[in-house]
């Protein structure tokens, strides 16, 4: 009896809840109805409605929906209610990150994309820009190679200049980064958004170095509360996903007696029966492991993040690795009753890497398979005029390097009165690079090569700091704020090196450069400064949420130009309107958000001008003094080496955009369509001139212009969206169009004038080195320029095509035709599953209507180099026994989809005390569709030298870079050119399988 009256008791004291789930168009919504802070809840019914029985003490319910924002309803003011729900739409109502502030997705009228961690790239990220890759319209990201020590190419809407940088700014959270190693310093795990500012109207705001887009990158910030701990780890492993179809030593020596050579002499070059194959002897399994460590926590008045994180990857390629340790601590403090905010940022990282010698892919291509890499067990060197034994130089070439970087950063902000906020900050930066370099001898080189040694100590540095002011004003239904920045940026870059050579020992290595041949010491060093001054205005106005205003004018001075140059005014205005938000589309009840943008602006470029390209510079010589010679004025040991040019200025980037964002049918479908069209004046570019009068043959002068246009479309479908199974599928696809409008101007009064200039070019064995690729006026910014091939003779020659005649030997004179390479599109696509704890996702990218020139496959389909070389099978079934000779024969179609991405995961039920508890298995680069016959279609869209280390190593080479006359060829990293064979090599793109956790823990 007693148990019964304390049970009705219970239920006298609960009480009833009654109402109505809907959207925000009045439309019934099923949902969960669940009392804050217990599990006490109820399932709407499919007309919304829900009732449910609450305790006494129940003050709010949480309502929720699939797709749509969660509401905390408050019920203490009665027991029925009407709920509206407002989409979830992440690309139309999150906040995003638009300079100097952040702004509402829905409130933002440039050209601008964002991506979140729940959408990340996962599995065996390298770099932090791996986590994006194909995910964002406009956004093409190109790993030039597999190495760990290199950076990926970064391009947003195609190419803004012809010698400039035209990667697009980093900046994270606030700090504005100036390289891309800073970046790789900062753990992937501690990144949760990135926004990519894409037109000059978004861009402008950052003034010159805007001017190829911006990437906004947000990172974890401490919450207040309890300390939470959060750890994210991986372990995988890697294998050479593709390999030249080489001879082996049995086809090497059956192909070699079918041409009557002596194989018994071929076949006894140290190691009869021997079968070598180069490719995989220089080839390993990579291992790699990352693991990062955070902790957080806080109260209301300071709150805190920090992280120590530790990457270790082992390269594919023997004896190439990448290991960074890091340490990042970022807080922010409020003092004087919240009105004073103070921000702070601190990273402390060192990476070490054992780089590649690119020479060693040449070498395994030409080395004949029957030779052994080792003879009676010790190391086989192998030298030839050709080549060296790959794996005796990988395992005895000292190539180790160091990045140290500090960065700390503080920012105050204080509220001077409602809405009206002043505020000062400061970065500091230090990036110290040490390289260390050392050839021993090599043996059977008959003295022809030295040993040498080398080692480089650079500095990269910056100060900067700006004074800002930022005021809000609301007042009905009008919205106003403007923003006010002056800016100080100072940069420094300090280095010296020194190298020797001919040392009595080995032993040492580069650690005893005094111990060299005192001949043969170098000495060298060199420093350069410069400084950007800016001040920024900005303002931005909105009515009702619909009409939106924005409008920013940036000066800009660089110390780079002249006097009468130095300063740039890059002016930018958009505007949007929010269509969804009229009375006339209030009962069109399948669209969610819709809403117009336009934009105009402006965006100057000083990246492709060196500190000092105004003046005129010396260099060391050996010349006689001559005080009576007009250009040579100078006492002995020195000579000019450039040109003045006071007159340079900024390269100007001119951006029009309009596009359209929506989401429709309760946010199942949402996307963007941008439309742009740039145009880049005031070109840079170092053109000839007459020498005399002028010093050099050379000035770097403003001549020419570009133009850019094209279209962006990203798409996102929810498929199916239930509480316990779900599946998105997403896309995006970008056509853009570089054409070079003018390649004429003007230089110290004087015409400088072209209508074509030589690029790429590229060479090999037996091939000298041929011109390919040209900038010509009316076409792509980099163009082909090769005759036709239409055949071979009954002798194997090739037959090329005369002015539409059937064709003509190589000796003739065929007509000539320019090619585009470029792509007709890009595009990513990529899906989601999900079934309770289990989730699926996938992603690809590719591109359509590319073409490359296979440099390496005309060196390795050379008929005549074997068998003093090895080759492809294809060599003899092409039909082709001639000399290798330039045509579009070698330029193939490159059109590819890679399936970049697959991870399978699995989310634990919480457990207590910990928070989040997820496992992952993951495979990268599991296959490429392509008719492309190369190793890999993925090449490098620009013309590059082939990275900053690459280069540092070649300066301290006193010998090497002369020694085997067959690699010079054409240089490495030319824009669509598979150089693999020639001029270095190419580094083996990994498969890789990944398994990883990550848990949180309070």
């Amino acid at each position: 009896m007693s148990l019964l009256l304390l049970f009705l008791c219970a239920m006298a004291q609960t009480k009833t809840i009654t109402g109505k789930v809907t959207d925000d168009k009045g439309q019934p919504l099923s949902g969960a109805v669940i009392v804050k802070g217990t599990k006490i809840g109820k399932a709407t019914d499919e007309s919304g409605a829900f009732s449910i029985a609450v305790p006494p003490s129940a003050k709010v319910l949480v309502v929720s929906s699939v797709g749509f924002q969660s509401l905390e309803l408050d019920i203490t003011s009665g027991t029925n209610f009407t709920v509206a729900l407002t989409p979830a739409n992440a690309a139309l109502n999150d906040v995003v990150v638009v300079g100097y502030g952040t702004a509402k997705r829905k409130d933002v009228t440039g050209a601008v994309s964002s991506i979140s961690a729940k959408d990340f790239n996962g599995g065996n990220i390298v770099t932090p820009m791996d986590q994006v890759q194909g995910k964002v319209p406009g956004l093409v990201i190109t790993k030039p190679d597999g190495d760990p020590n290199s950076n990926p190419v970064i391009r947003l809407r195609g190419q803004t200049s012809l010698l400039g940088n035209q990667s697009p700014l980093l900046v994270v959270d606030g700090i504005i980064l100036d390289n891309y190693e800073v970046l790789s310093s900062i753990p992937a795990g501690d990144i949760v958004s990135y926004d990519f500012l894409k037109d000059a109207s978004a861009t402008s705001i950052y003034g010159s170095r805007g001017a190829n887009g911006v990437i906004l990158i947000s990172t974890v910030k401490g919450k207040a509360g309890a300390t939470q701990v959060d750890y994210t780890g991986s372990v995988a492993v890697s294998k050479d996903a593709k390999y030249y179809d080489l001879l082996n030593a049995h086809d090497f020596l059956a192909q070699a007696q079918k041409l009557g050579y002596d194989t018994a002499s071929i076949d006894n070059q140290g190691g009869r029966g021997t079968s070598t194959d180069w490719q995989k002897q220089i080839t390993q399994t990579g291992y790699n492991q990352n693991h990062v460590l955070g902790v957080s926590g806080g109260t209301d008045k300071f709150v805190y993040h920090g992280s120590l994180s530790y990457q270790d990857q082992t390269g594919i390629v023997i004896n190439t690795s990448r290991q960074l340790v890091g340490l990042r601590l970022n807080a922010e403090q409020k003092a004087l009753n919240n009105k004073l905010t103070i921000n702070y940022n601190i990273l402390i990282s060192e990476t070490k890497h054992d780089n590649v010698n690119s020479n060693i892919f040449y070498w395994a291509y030409n080395i004949a398979p029957v030779i052994p890499e080792k003879l009676n067990g010790t190391d086989n060197p192998i030298y030839n005029y050709n080549y060296v034994n790959p794996v005796w130089m990988e395992n005895n070439e000292v190539r180790k390097s160091v990045d140290g970087l500090k960065q700390g950063n503080v920012v105050f902000n204080y509220e001077l009165m409602r809405g009206l906020r002043v505020g000062a900050g400061g970065n500091i930066n230090r990036l110290n690079t040490q390289y260390n370099y050392y050839l021993p001898n090599i043996p059977g080189a008959n003295g022809g090569i030295l040993n040498e040694a080398g080692k480089y100590n650079g500095n990269t540095n910056s100060d900067k700091g700006d004074i800002h002011i930022n005021y809000n004003l609301s007042t009905g239904k009008h919205n106003f704020s403007a923003t006010g920045v002056y800016e100080y940026n100072y940069y420094e870059d300090d280095y010296f090196s020194s190298s020797a050579s001919g040392f009595p020992l080995d032993i040492n290595q580069e650690n005893a450069l005094s111990a060299g041949i005192p001949s043969y010491n170098k000495v060298n060093s060199y420093k350069e400064e410069n400084k950007l001054i800016s001040f920024l205005a900005r303002a931005t106005y909105n009515y009702d949420n619909r009409y939106y205003l924005a409008a920013s004018l940036r000066r800009d001075g660089s110390s780079k130009f002249g006097t009468n140059n130095q300063w740039g005014y890059f002016p930018s205005v958009s505007a949007g309107w929010r269509i969804s938000k009229e009375k006339f589309l209030q009962d069109v009840t399948w669209i969610d958000e819709l809403k117009l943008n336009a934009g105009y602006g402006v965006t100057g470029n000083a990246d492709a001008i060196g500190d000092y390209n105004t003046q005129l510079l010396l260099s060391g010589s050996v010349r006689t003094y001559d005080p009576t010679s007009a250009l040579n004025p100078y006492p002995v040991g020195y000579t000019a080496n450039q040109n003045p040019n006071p007159d340079l200025k900024w390269e100007q980037r001119v951006g029009q955009n309009i596009g359209l964002e929506f989401s429709l049918f309760k946010s199942r479908i949402s996307g963007s369509l941008s439309v742009f069209n740039d145009k880049t004046n005031n070109l840079l570019y170092n053109y000839g001139v007459q020498t005399p009068p002028n010093y050099v043959s050379t000035v770097l002068a403003n001549v020419g212009s570009l133009t850019n246009k094209g279209v962006e479309l990203g798409l996102n479908f929810d498929v199916v969206r239930k509480k316990d199974i779900s599946w998105s599928i997403g896309g995006q696809i970008t056509t853009v169009h570089t054409k070079v409008t003018s390649l004429s101007g003007s230089w110290d009064g004087n015409a400088v004038a072209t209508d074509q200039i030589q690029l790429g070019s590229a060479g090999g064995q037996g091939l000298s080195s041929n011109p390919l690729t040209f900038l010509k006026v009316g076409y792509s910014s980099v163009v082909f320029y090769l005759p036709h091939y239409v055949g071979h003779d009954a002798a194997g020659n090739q037959l090329l095509d005369s002015a539409g005649t059937k064709g003509v030997n190589i000796s003739g004179n065929p007509s000539y035709y320019y090619i585009d390479p470029t792509p007709k599109f890009t595009y990513g696509i990529n899906t989601s599953f999900r079934y309770k704890n289990w989730s699926l996702a996938a992603a690809l990218y590719g591109n359509s209507g590319q073409k490359i020139y296979d440099n390496a496959r005309l060196n390795l389909a050379n008929y005549p180099r074997f068998p003093g070389l090895n080759v492809v099978k294809e060599t003899f079934t092409n039909g082709l026994t001639d000399a290798p000779n330039s045509s579009d024969f070698w330029l193939e179609k490159a059109s590819y989809l890679r399936l970049s991405n697959l991870t399978v995961a699995y989310t634990f039920p919480k457990v207590a005390g910990i928070q989040n508890l997820r496992v992952y298995v993951t495979g990268s680069n599991l296959f490429v569709i392509t008719s492309y016959k190369g190793l890999d279609p993925e090449v490098s869209p620009v013309s590059n030298s082939g990275g900053s280390r690459a280069s540092i190593a070649n300066s301290l080479s006193n010998n090497l870079a002369s020694t085997f006359g067959g690699v010079g060829g054409g240089g490495t990293g030319q824009a669509y050119i598979d150089n693999n064979y020639s001029g270095g090599g190419f580094y083996p793109r990994a498969r890789t399988y990944t398994i990883g956790v990550s848990i949180s823990v309070k």
